[in-house]
C-alpha cells in the first residue's frame, strides 16, 4: 500500500496533534489517519482557509460513488478533529449532517439547571406521601447527575459498596464486567447520608442488601425508575414536545460539562480525558471521546446552563 504523504496544510500541526492524541490513548486510528491525511491534502488545494461547514461538506463530497454510511464516516472523523480543535479554543466544530444522530446514535439531551431543580422537586412529591419512594428517586437522580454513573450501576449499588466515611462508591462488575471505585463530593455524600437516615426510618429492620430501596423493601427494579423517569419527563415537558430526554442523558450532561468547566478553567483537555475515561468506566478511550460529538452540536445550550462549578459531584 502506498504510504500516505506528510502532512503539509496550514492545519498541519494540529492534525498530527490530534492524531498523536488518539493514537497515543489507545485508539486503532488507521482509517480515520488516512481520512484526516486526505483532509489535509484536499486543504492544500483551497484558497478560502475558512474551516467551516461548507467546506467540510465539500471534502466528504469530493470522493465519488461512495454509500450513505461512508458518507457519514468521511464526515464524523473531520467533525470529530474540529471538535477536538474548538475544545482546545482554536476553532469552531461543525454540526451533525444530515442526519441528526452520532454514529448510529441518536444526540442526547444535555439537561439544564432548570431542568435538574424540576426533576428534583418532582420527584419530591411522587406517591405514595409518606414513603420511601420520593427519597429514593431524588437520591438516584441526583447520584447520576453529579457522578455521571450508570443507572444500573446506581441500582445495583448494595450497603457495603457505599463508603460514606471516605467518600466513595465501588462499582461491581459493571456493564464491561470490571469494577472500579467512584470517589463523590462531600456534599453527594452527605445527601446519600440523608438517605440512608430516610432508608433506615422506613425500613429499620431490612436485611435487603440493596442502598436504593423500593416501597416494598426490596431494591429498585430499573423497569420501574425508567417508566417513573420517562412519566416525570412527559410531565415536565422536558426535551420539548417530543420529550428526547433519557435517564442516560444525565450521563452525558455530566460528561460534556465536566469538559466544559475544565475548558473554561483552562485545563488541557488531552490530560483529562483518560481521566474522565477511568471515572466513567469506559473500556477504552474512544467511547468518551464520542462526548466531544456531543457537545459539538449542544455546547451552546449546555454552556450557559448545568453548570457544577467546577466540580461534577457538588449538585448531588
Amino acid at each position: 500500500m502506498k504510504k500516505a504523504p506528510d502532512l503539509n496544510s496550514i492545519l498541519k500541526d494540529e492534525l498530527q496533534e490530534y492524531i498523536d492524541f488518539m493514537v497515543g490513548n489507545g485508539r486503532s486510528f488507521r482509517v480515520d489517519t488516512t481520512i484526516l491525511k486526505e483532509f489535509d491534502r484536499f486543504l492544500q488545494t483551497r484558497k478560502d482557509q475558512n474551516i467551516d461547514a461548507a467546506l467540510v461538506d465539500d471534502f466528504v463530497r469530493i470522493k465519488l460513488h461512495i454509500t450513505d454510511g461512508q458518507y457519514e464516516n468521511r464526515h464524523r472523523i473531520i467533525r470529530k478533529f474540529l471538535d477536538y480543535r474548538a475544545i482546545r479554543g482554536r476553532g469552531e466544530s461543525v454540526p451533525i449532517h444530515p442526519k441528526v444522530r452520532i454514529g448510529g446514535r441518536r444526540i442526547p439531551h444535555i439537561y439544564s439547571e432548570a431542568d435538574m431543580a424540576h426533576l428534583i422537586s418532582h420527584a419530591g412529591k411522587l406517591k405514595p406521601f409518606d414513603s420511601l419512594r420520593s427519597h429514593t428517586y431524588q437520591a438516584i437522580i441526583g447520584l447520576l447527575a453529579c457522578t455521571g454513573m450508570r443507572i444500573s450501576e446506581a441500582l445495583n449499588l448494595d450497603v457495603e459498596d457505599v463508603d460514606l466515611e471516605n467518600d466513595i462508591l465501588y462499582i461491581r462488575n459493571t456493564k464491561f464486567k470490571k469494577s472500579r471505585y467512584v470517589p463523590i463530593h462531600a456534599t453527594a455524600s452527605m445527601a446519600l447520608k440523608q438517605y440512608a437516615i430516610h432508608r433506615a426510618k422506613y425500613f429499620p429492620d431490612n436485611r435487603d442488601s440493596a442502598f436504593f430501596l423500593s416501597t416494598l423493601g426490596d431494591a429498585v427494579k430499573y423497569t420501574a425508575f425508567n417508566e417513573t423517569f420517562a412519566k416525570m419527563i412527559r410531565e415536565l415537558n422536558i426535551g420539548g414536545e417530543s420529550h428526547n430526554a433519557r435517564i442516560h442523558d444525565l450521563r452525558h450532561t455530566f460528561a460534556v460539562n465536566r469538559m466544559l468547566a475544565w475548558y473554561e478553567e483552562g485545563v488541557d483537555i488531552r490530560d483529562m480525558l483518560q481521566i474522565l475515561s477511568t471515572y466513567m468506566g469506559h473500556t477504552n478511550f474512544e467511547n468518551t471521546t464520542y462526548y466531544l460529538n456531543a457537545s459539538s452540536v449542544l455546547m451552546e445550550k449546555g454552556a450557559a446552563a448545568f453548570k457544577f462549578s467546577g466540580r461534577g459531584e457538588e449538585n448531588a
